[in-house]
């Protein structure tokens, strides 16, 4: 019995282990197959991932072709723009050179109304009246060519006057080739020359003391040097120096009997305080001379920022704050531009990868944008800037008036010498003690007044009792006339009484002389028929 429960228990074992081994085999199968299954699964995520990818970064690439596209868009606008404005200065710029050439060699020497008369009525209608006509910049500012606002806004802060007359002044000094001449009777272009160059400037009187020496070591040395206070010729020794007669290839240059080491950097100014000299043919055409005696506009537009300097400072800070913020926007823009375009040259094939170069068109596009608003923005503030200073032009008027009659006292005694220098103290010190007004009109009147009595009272003190009537006299007819509360004609004919000769009167009471005055009168408008209205 237990044989027989032994072998039950071995046919079951064996029942049981051939089982297992099915069991096995099956498990064999299945752990085949779930690694066949797993490699697919993992295969096939794998390329789930890269399809992801790829249409994340196709998704990417549309998108930053989109960006690109509306970037560019916008840009070929602006750069369109650009293109056609260079085209057709391209048709334009042999003339406006040629103007500009003529404006910077000729127009120096002259005063205000000869510039314009030589630009408005010689050179531009000649540049069109040729049989070719030679295209130019319709309306042509030449110093719009020769500087911008930044470099004025620096001469200014140096001292030198922002009047128009003196900014042409130092564009032209800047520009010339040749040595400039400066004719400066009252010393404003020395005083900018001396602020502008500082320590640096070389300051010669011809005939003092070693004066040679100082010359040959500043040529050699590169350094600017300023002839002070030349008159109407220079010493023959100087005259290879003004005529840049160099030798050795340019090298060197002959002083006398040395020969001086010539450095390209050297820069030679002449100064003169003689308000109409005259200079030989030959000195003319080694300089270009330049007339810094200030004119009576000139002098307006000087004494005009002086009082919305002392009156209104808040709008001199703006305009002076405009004119930096707008030549910011330029250079901004400019080293904004300049990156876009070497990485668009620098991309190769494909640069829809580049998202540095998108970004960057992105912040070329808004800034221009912004930039775009605020110039429009400036422009308006400027208009009202300019509006709000010209409240004040008729101090500045006042001012320039009264200066330029000082200035002809000198006819009456030789004695009688202002500097303009002492003049603006006078003006400022005028300005200051002006009775105050809440309304601007009121102010302004009371601005005038102060000024022009304050100016009488100095005035008056350096004159001789004789000639004091003379200067009062003059003060009011010029005031009159430049309020134009009087003409001139009728003036002229109080002062000079240019009586019509060989009449005879009809009436006792008027002598011959007289009733040819009455004659000389009734040729005037307003007094038509006055001598039939005598005779009645």
């Amino acid at each position: 019995a237990e044989y027989m429960g032994l072998e039950a228990s071995n046919a079951e074992l064996n029942a049981a282990q051939d089982k297992l081994s099915k069991i096995k085999e099956k498990i064999g199968e299945l752990d085949a197959s779930l690694g066949k299954l797993t490699a697919e699964f993992e295969h096939a995520t794998s390329e789930k991932l890269k399809c992801q990818q790829e249409a994340d970064a196709t998704a990417l690439t549309i998108n930053l072709a989109n960006r690109l596209v509306g970037g560019l868009a916008s840009e070929k606008v602006r750069w369109g723009e650009s293109v056609k404005q260079f085209k057709e200065e391209s048709k334009t710029l042999p003339g406006d050179i040629l103007a500009i050439t003529a404006f910077v060699s000729y127009v120096g020497c002259f005063t205000k109304t000869y510039r314009t008369e030589l630009m408005e009525n010689c050179w531009l209608p000649f540049l069109k009246d040729q049989k070719v006509p030679i295209p130019r910049t319709p309306d042509l500012d030449p110093l719009s060519m020769l500087v911008d606002d930044a470099t004025i806004a620096t001469w200014n802060n140096e001292g030198l006057p922002n009047d128009r007359m003196s900014i042409e002044n130092a564009t032209i000094l800047v520009n010339a080739e040749r040595w400039p001449l400066m004719i400066d009777p009252q010393l404003q272009g020395i005083k900018w020359m001396k602020t502008k160059y500082g320590e640096s400037l070389k300051l010669v009187r011809l005939g003092q003391r070693g004066y040679l020496d100082v010359i040959e070591r500043a040529i050699s040395n590169g350094d600017v040097v300023l002839f002070e206070n030349i008159g109407e010729s220079v010493e023959p020794v100087l005259d290879p120096l003004l005529g840049r007669n160099t030798i050795k290839k340019g090298t060197a240059i002959k002083m006398g009997d040395k020969e001086v080491e010539y450095n390209k950097d050297f820069r030679l100014i002449l100064h003169t305080k003689l308000a109409n000299p005259h200079y030989k043919p030959e000195m003319q055409a080694q300089t270009t001379l330049i007339n810094f005696t200030v004119t009576i506009e000139g002098l307006e537009d000087q004494l005009l920022a002086q009082v919305v300097k002392a009156e209104r400072p808040d709008l001199e800070e703006l305009k002076v704050e405009l004119t930096t913020q707008q030549n910011q926007f330029k250079i901004t823009l400019k080293e904004l531009e300049d990156s876009l375009l070497a990485r668009l040259s620098a991309a190769g094939g494909n640069f829809l990868g580049d998202t540095e170069l998108v970004e960057n068109l992105e912040t070329t596009k808004r800034t221009a944008q912004e930039i775009e608003e605020k110039v429009a923005l400036a422009k308006t503030t400027e208009i009202e800037i300019n509006h709000a200073r010209e409240s004040y032009r008729s101090a500045g008027a006042r001012g320039s008036l009264l200066y330029f009659i000082l200035n002809d006292l000198n006819k009456i005694n030789p004695l009688y010498q202002f500097s303009l220098k002492a003049f603006n103290v006078v003006f400022n010190v005028a300005i200051l003690r002006a009775e105050e007004a809440e309304e601007l009109k009121d102010r302004i009147v009371n601005l005038l007044d102060s000024i022009t009595f304050n100016v009488f009272n100095y005035t008056s003190r350096g004159l001789f009792e004789k000639d004091k009537l003379i200067f009062s006299t003059q003060v009011v007819f010029q005031v009159l006339l430049h309020a134009k509360e009087i003409k001139r004609p009728e003036l002229d004919f109080l002062l000079r009484f240019p009586a019509k000769a060989d009449m005879t009167s009809p009436v006792d009471f008027l002598s011959n002389y007289g009733w040819g005055g009455i004659k000389a009168l009734s040729d005037m408008e307003e007094f038509h028929n006055l001598d039939r209205d005598i005779e009645g």
